[in-house]
């Protein structure tokens, strides 16, 4: 298959992202959202009264990054273990198709669709928050999909059980860092090859409200899981699907 035919193929792609992923996105960001803020919204009314300067203002950033993981978590889940876990590879492999450049395809797929998810979400919110930035929330959904997304791929290429291990590193690797990170001896030097989620807070707080973060947290956050989305395509090149 030529990389024309390939690219054509895309169109697929989007349409499964659309109905095997897109919607539970929605769904789940929208409800979460929804039951986070709502309160706020029966205080203040038909707009909240928020602002960066708002002593709430962090927790609708909280909420808005959460979001951003679980959607990132969502998308990545299953991209080339599930292939290989029912057998889809053999159907989608038997014509003469780059493995490396329809899974680098298909990640991209899935960042656009979750960037487009998120602008959906973002414009709902953005009516009734005027100060939340749609453009700045965007740059972290695609900042946070390479990051973590490129993890998640390089363990579902490495591992059939690739979600369960993804939120295990991503939720495992902050703790790790927060209670060794400070201490002196080994286990400190050792959690700095973690992912550097000890980071994540401030970036999302920076590049959501002021659309600016430092750019040592932005390379060490994109590198990483570039890194390791380029490991996920090494492995694929070398390795082999079947189990």
């Amino acid at each position: 298959m030529n990389r024309g035919r390939l690219g054509r193929y895309s169109l697929w792609q989007f349409r499964d992202f659309a109905v095997e992923r897109g919607v539970a996105i929605l769904i789940i960001g929208f409800l979460w959202g929804y039951v986070l803020i709502a309160p706020f919204r029966a205080v203040s009314g038909q707009r909240l009264n928020l602002n960066p300067s708002s002593p709430a203002w962090p927790l609708l950033i909280t909420v808005a990054s959460s979001i951003v993981s679980l959607s990132v978590l969502i998308a990545v889940n299953g991209i080339v273990s599930i292939d290989r876990k029912l057998g889809y590879y053999r159907f989608l492999f038997s014509k003469p198709v780059s493995v490396v450049a329809y899974y680098s395809q298909l990640f991209l797929v899935n960042m656009v669709g979750v960037v487009a998810a998120m602008l959906i979400l973002s414009g709902i919110l953005r009516t009734i928050v005027p100060d939340f930035s749609i453009v700045n929330y965007l740059l972290y959904t695609a900042l946070i999909f390479v990051a973590m997304g490129g993890i998640g791929f390089f363990l579902s290429v490495a591992t059939r059980f690739d979600w369960v291990t993804l939120a295990a590193v991503w939720l495992g690797s902050r703790t790790l860092r927060e209670f060794y990170g400070a201490k002196p001896g080994l286990p400190a030097k050792l959690v700095q090859v973690l992912p550097p989620l000890h980071r994540l807070d401030d970036v999302a707080n920076g590049l959501i409200t002021n659309g600016n973060a430092a750019i040592s947290d932005l390379i060490w956050l994109a590198g990483y899981g570039a890194l390791f989305f380029v490991l996920g395509l090494v492995l694929l090149h070398k390795g082999s699907l079947a189990d």
